[in-house]
């Protein structure tokens, strides 16, 4: 899959405004639906708190990492959304999340597509200056480069 096919303008939000996990989640899923990843928002928000339930996907630094695969996805995608105001999410370091970056993904893709989409960003999210680009971003066009700029040189994941 081409790495612009997973992300693009329309997956991105930034300052959006969300005072828990909960209200944040329902943010980023109306953001897929409208950019045509997934057939129904209420499903892919259930999809990620089911996740959320299982352990969190708070990954440190700042960062969480919500995700869900199920048939109502239509096209996976990656979603990224900067928080106003940072959020208390369960995170393995303890401290607030005010950026995500959300996957979907359908079921038909579930195996190895997923498990290297995860791979590839939780490798990324070990190095400072990745976390630090991100953080840092202030315009759509910023978000895009740095998360597409870590998947291979051929555009492909």
């Amino acid at each position: 899959m081409n790495k612009s096919e997973l992300i693009n303008d329309s997956l991105i939000e930034l300052n959006v405004e969300a005072q828990s996990k909960e209200e944040a989640l329902k943010k980023v899923a109306d953001l897929v639906l409208k950019a045509g990843c997934v057939k129904s928002a209420a499903a892919y928000y259930h999809g990620m708190m089911e996740r959320e339930k299982n352990s969190t996907t708070g990954f440190g630094s700042g960062i969480a990492i919500p995700h869900a695969k199920m048939e109502e996805v239509v096209q996976p995608a990656i979603c990224v959304i900067t928080l106003k105001d940072a959020i208390d999410w369960k995170a393995m370091d303890d401290k607030p999340v005010q950026l995500l970056i959300a996957l979907a993904v359908p079921t038909e893709h579930e195996g190895s597509f997923h498990l290297k989409l995860l791979a590839t960003l939780s490798e990324n999210l070990m190095e400072d200056h990745f976390v630090q680009s991100l953080l840092s971003a202030r315009t759509k066009h910023e978000i895009l480069t740095t998360i597409t700029g870590i998947f291979t040189d051929k555009g492909e994941v």
